[in-house]
């Protein structure tokens, strides 16, 4: 009886404790909506629940770092996020699937680049950009990205996976076999790269609380991050030997610091 009663009390604790967080996340949604009180486009979709494919793309973008950034739909899809009328909300805006869409295949570095224009000049670049002249298909901004930039292909399996698609050998793409998995390497490189750094930024933290002057380290860790960034922008160029480099090297020394905060007492 005892164990029962202790049992009945755990599950209270937990529901108790699980409660407010599932309320938080129903302020959340209506305060983002509360902030795109003033756009069409996002009040109107947020009401569409049919088809359930145009819905899930709302909510697609609802969980993405667009929306946490402020990009609403018309900054890439175009349109008047202030006209009340249908028609007037959608002028200008065309399928992806039409060359004359913001969306389509060769127009999406030159959208994304409004934002990202240097990941955009790094992949404009590539040869996947050039072969986009070609009869073939070729990889854009949202083949990595997906449709919404919800989500970005961080683990290496599935960076294998996704080059694999095409570079296989019956695929468009040159029979390189091994790009998937030098490509899988890179992001686990980038992986462990901004892990290091990000271990040693909070060593730093807690230096800062016992007064400690870390200030070689920061500017360490500052050099370091801009070697990565760099790194990353290569890897838009699809140079994946030199963003390896780079990656390795912000890692590397990344250690050396983290190391060196440890031995402090950190």
């Amino acid at each position: 009886m005892a164990g029962l009663k202790l049992s009945v009390i755990s599950i209270f604790i937990l529901a108790t404790a699980v409660l407010p967080a599932v309320n938080a996340q129903k302020g959340v949604t209506r305060s983002h909506l509360a902030t795109y009180r003033s756009n069409n486009c996002v009040i109107c979709h947020s009401r569409i629940t049919d088809p359930v494919r145009l819905s899930a793309k709302f909510y697609d973008w609802m969980n993405s770092s667009h929306e946490r950034t402020g990009v609403t739909c018309d900054k890439c899809h175009g349109g008047n996020p202030l006209a009340k009328d249908e028609a007037a909300a959608h002028a200008g805006v065309a399928n992806p699937s039409s060359p004359q869409s913001t969306l389509y295949q060769k127009n999406q570095p030159g959208t994304c680049g409004k934002c990202h224009q240097a990941i955009s000049d790094a992949f404009v670049k590539s040869d996947h950009f050039k072969q986009m002249n070609g009869p073939d298909f070729s990889a854009s901004c949202n083949t990595c990205h997906l449709h919404m930039a919800a989500n970005v292909v961080y683990w290496p399996p599935d960076t294998a996976r996704l080059c694999a698609a095409c570079h296989k050998s019956d695929g468009t793409a040159p029979k390189s076999t091994d790009i998937p998995v030098k490509a899988g390497d890179v992001v686990a490189a980038f992986t462990r790269a901004d892990e290091v750094i990000d271990w040693s930024y909070f060593l730093v933290k807690e230096g800062r609380k016992k007064r400690i002057n870390l200030t070689s380290e920061v500017a360490e860790l500052q050099r370091l991050e801009a070697i990565l960034k760099n790194a990353k922008r290569s890897y838009h160029e699809f140079n994946l030997k030199d963003s390896r480099a780079m990656a390795d090297q912000a890692f590397l020394e990344g250690s050396k610091v983290k190391n060196r905060l440890a031995k402090r007492g950190l």
